[in-house]
Order: structure tokens, then sequence, then C-alpha cells
């Protein structure tokens, strides 16, 4: 299986706005809707259409945090797998893209990603793939932080 990470287009973004989560799923993401309109506004934030194939399976969205005064840091602020294709390793495969576009940036020391303490397949993902768990943020969501 192929997992490409392309740009948001004129041609994908209604596909992306009705990409679909389980409903209580919902409450763990902000909508891809919100999310584009957010990256439009935010150049050091990338919005990436995920796709298996040829197909869009998901969303991903990750941002430079130089400007939040964290240079050599990045964070993946979203990720989401369409219902239909949830459970077949797309999440973890578009994540290991969006890492490999990062650290292909240059100088970047760490990938912080967050999600809420009760969403147990995001932690044990994010565990996998070498994120450690540092605090619980404002929001309620928990950090974890991947050293490069």
């Amino acid at each position: 299986m192929e997992i490409q990470l392309k740009a948001v287009t004129r041609q994908n973004f209604d596909d992306i706005t009705d990409l679909r989560l389980l409903d209580h799923q919902r409450d763990y993401i902000a909508s891809n809707a919100y999310s584009i309109a957010q990256a439009s506004f935010y150049p050091q934030m990338q919005a990436r259409a995920i796709y298996a194939e040829d197909e869009l399976v998901g969303f991903l969205m990750y941002v430079d945090l130089e400007l939040e005064g964290q240079p050599g840091e990045f964070g993946v602020w979203r990720l989401m797998v369409d219902i239909l294709h949830q459970g077949k390793g797309y999440g973890r495969k578009a994540l290991q893209v969006a890492l490999a576009e990062i650290r292909a940036r240059g100088g970047v020391r760490k990938v912080w990603i967050s999600y809420q303490p009760d969403n147990t397949r995001a932690k044990d993902l994010y565990a996998s793939m070498g994120f450690v768990e540092t605090d619980i943020d404002e929001d309620g969501e928990m950090n974890a932080v991947l050293e490069l």
C-alpha cells in the first residue's frame, strides 16, 4: 500500500471536507473544513490530503512552531482517517510520511502531537512510533513528543 500526502486543492477540497469520523471521534479533532481555513491564514501550517494509491482516505495537518518561539520544533495538529478506511494502517503510514516530510526540512529536533487522554487508539499509535507523553495542556489534551 502506497500512502501519499498531497496538497489540498480546489479539486479535492469538497472530498476532504466530506471525510467522516465515527460519532464518538468527532470530539477528538477539529473539522477538516476548519483546519483548511486555519491553514489558509497561517503559512506555517501545512494541510495535507492522505491518499492510499489514488483514493482519498484522510487528512493531516502539521505546523512549524518557530513563530511560537520553538525553533526546530513541529506539531502534528490534525490526523484523521475516514471511517471507511480506519484499521487498515493508513494513519500510521501517513504519520510516517509526514515525519519524513518534516525531517526533510532540516534542523528539526522535536515533533509534538496531542490527543484526548481517553483516545486510546491515538495513544497506542503514537507511543508505538516513539512519542513520549509529557503533560496535559490547558485544553485537557495529552501532549507527547518525539525527539529526533
